[in-house]
């Protein structure tokens, strides 16, 4: 599919694309409040593809006013570092973009808390240490962002673009993703969606199944069959994913072998649900995340 206007318009939707979340304390923190006032729910539109921690900082200043009165007491833990989301009694991993944190948890369940906007719980103590990697700053965050934007490069492009890119390059792309300038972003991005070594797409397509309660799936794939000389879809992409995760499972006696029915699913990212026709090297340049990965999530239909 040739690019087109129509096209880049699609990947400034999704850039523009907010989800409304609500933010709750705990009910075991309120109880440490030391003050009449009780905690209101802070309310904010957030990007799809920005990670938690960008806003993780703003999260903290608001509630840490309600322990001021009481931070000389040493088990009120309220510092940032101790600060964890939680949602329907699921940790929620700090390196997951937002929006694909909402497509596998809130679509996936059945009650009423799925709607919107996402109601999530913040936990000022208690950090569940075996469930979560405990987050360190802001530069965890940027160092994880830039280590899975260049696993997605070495993929399509053996590593060739960022490898030549300056590091004034690198600083564009991530603050351009923290202070919400789409222009600036994709004046840089446009290089890591160029072709290399004469081919007219990328070596392998970058890209992260989700199922819930499963490990994310990810294999080499190429979306360009030569023997057929014929791009490949999306289709042919989640199929031999899960038909080779199940065999894998098969091999490793999991109790519990993946459903390979790709009807059983929905097929979501961004939160949009593309059709299984599309072509994939099409996808890959516009809805890969700013990490330059598709992130899928394959939620299994209720009957």
């Amino acid at each position: 599919m040739s690019s087109s206007i129509d096209d880049k318009d699609i990947t400034r939707e999704l850039w523009q694309s907010r989800l409304p979340i609500c933010f709750v304390l705990s009910d075991e923190d309120i109880s440490k409040v030391n003050r009449s006032e009780l905690p209101e729910p802070l309310y904010l539109m957030l990007a799809r593809h920005i990670y938690f921690p960008c806003i993780i900082d703003k999260i903290h200043r608001y509630y840490s006013i309600y322990f001021k009165e009481n931070l000389n007491d040493p088990t009120n833990n309220v510092n940032l570092t101790n600060l964890w989301l939680e949602y329907e009694s699921i940790p929620l991993k700090w390196h997951y973009p937002i929006g694909v944190l909402y497509d596998l948890y809130a679509s996936s369940m059945a009650s009423s808390s799925a709607r919107l906007p996402w109601q999530i719980t913040v936990h000022l103590s208690k950090f569940p240490e075996g469930e979560l990697i405990r987050f360190a700053d802001k530069e965890a965050i940027k160092a994880h962002y830039m280590s899975t934007l260049k696993e997605a490069d070495a993929l399509k492009h053996k590593g060739q673009i960022i490898g030549d890119m300056q590091e004034r390059d690198h600083k564009q792309l991530w603050n351009s993703l923290l202070q919400d300038k789409y222009e600036s972003f994709w004046n840089i991005n446009n290089k890591l969606m160029a072709f290399t070594d004469n081919l007219q797409y990328f070596r392998y397509i970058p890209f992260r199944i989700y199922i819930l309660d499963k490990p994310f799936i990810q294999k080499l794939f190429s979306p360009y069959d030569v023997d057929e000389g014929k791009g490949l879809t999306l289709n042919d992409l989640l199929q031999f994913a899960l038909n080779h995760e199940a065999q894998c499972e098969l091999i490793a006696n999991e109790k519990r072998i993946l459903n390979t029915n790709i009807d059983d699913y929905q097929i979501v990212t961004h939160g949009v649900q593309p059709p299984l026709h599309t072509p994939l090297q099409w996808l890959s340049e516009h809805f890969s995340y700013p990490d330059n990965f598709l992130h899928i999530c394959l939620i299994e239909k209720r009957t």
